[in-house]
């Protein structure tokens, strides 16, 4: 014969089966952003490392030209960005880089950047 369930217990089966059912999609969107952080990581560090490498051509450019400047840490990435924003040798480097200035037009602007900080 057939056995009747009671409401009580078809109640508590149907939020054991919620309760699992949302457990399994918490634990596949947890798997998710588990991935995502891993991959963020690596392409934040692969993203550090090609900022060291920019900023070591600021560097060789000016160890080239002789112009004696003091970076920031490059831990301080608001000390960076505000020397990059505010000093007059990066700023002339990356007009040249984006095609604003021509290499003779951005030498000539270095020495004449030089030339005035010497003689103040």
């Amino acid at each position: 014969m057939a056995e009747i369930i009671s409401f009580k217990d078809l109640a508590r089966q149907h939020v054991l089966n919620f309760l699992d059912h949302k457990r399994r999609e918490y634990q596949e969107r947890e798997d998710y952003l588990a991935r995502l952080r891993k991959l963020l990581f690596s392409v934040e560090g692969q993203m550090r490392q090609a900022e060291l490498q920019q900023l070591e051509v600021f560097k060789e450019i000016a160890r080239q030209l002789k112009i004696p400047i003091k970076f920031p840490d490059l831990g301080d990435r608001i000390a960076l960005q505000e020397f990059f924003t505010s000093h007059p040798f990066p700023t002339l480097l990356q007009q040249l880089f984006t095609n604003r200035l021509t290499p003779e037009e951005c030498y000539t602007k270095i020495e004449d950047w030089k030339q005035n900080t010497i003689t103040e």
